[in-house]
């Protein structure tokens, strides 16, 4: 599905929207409705930093493998690192105050949605190609570097933590321990290091 607001594009996958109701329809944890909470309050973040930094959006994809926010590099490095830091930033200020609503009330599952956000915000800081801190790591380094060191190391530190996590997610296999979504977060690193 696509359609426009104002100047941005909106596109919604088809595929988002069956692997979702599917996640929703065999959910046994009642986690997946607030995951997807904490991702959109992420993606909020970086949206209201870009509002206040006054960076243009050219794009909102909803796909399986996340909500992508397409507004290329403005080439400001101090700006793109603010608006990649935001969306954690959120999700950090999100689990700070679950968890103290934890501490005073003692409910297990505010814990649980605490702990889901401060699990966002640190896989988002990896830094990684697609991820907020591979964005970080890039405009750091384009910034008192270049850009085509930025991006060649961007990818072959992709790569290693590819390679790294598609490891553990074998041992585990090995260890008659399978997890599914170490293997695809393994696989979608490694496509992503591929990618120009």
């Amino acid at each position: 599905m696509k359609f426009k607001i104002f100047s941005t594009k909106i596109y919604i996958s088809f595929f988002f929207m069956a692997v979702f109701t599917v996640m929703l329809a065999t959910d046994r944890t009642g986690l997946i409705l607030p995951l997807f909470f904490a991702i959109i309050m992420h993606e909020c973040g970086h949206l209201f930093c870009m509002w206040a930094e006054d960076v243009s959006l050219k794009q909102i994809k909803i796909i399986p493998s996340g909500i992508q926010i397409i507004s290329g590099f403005s080439g400001e490095y101090k700006k793109d690192i603010k608006v990649a830091l935001c969306g954690p930033i959120v999700n950090i200020a999100l689990f700070v105050i679950l968890y103290f609503n934890y501490l005073s009330f003692g409910n297990e599952q505010v814990l649980n949605y605490a702990l889901l956000n401060l699990i966002i915000a640190i896989y988002n800081l990896l830094p990684v190609k697609g991820l907020d801190g591979g964005t970080i790591l890039y405009s750091i380094i384009a910034r008192k570097s270049n850009i085509n060191k930025a991006e060649i190391t961007l990818k072959f530190i992709t790569l290693s933590v590819a390679i790294a996590v598609l490891i553990t997610a074998v041992l585990l296999t090995v260890n008659d321990v399978l997890n599914i979504s170490i293997y695809i977060v393994g696989i979608y690193l490694f496509i992503i290091s591929l990618i120009k």
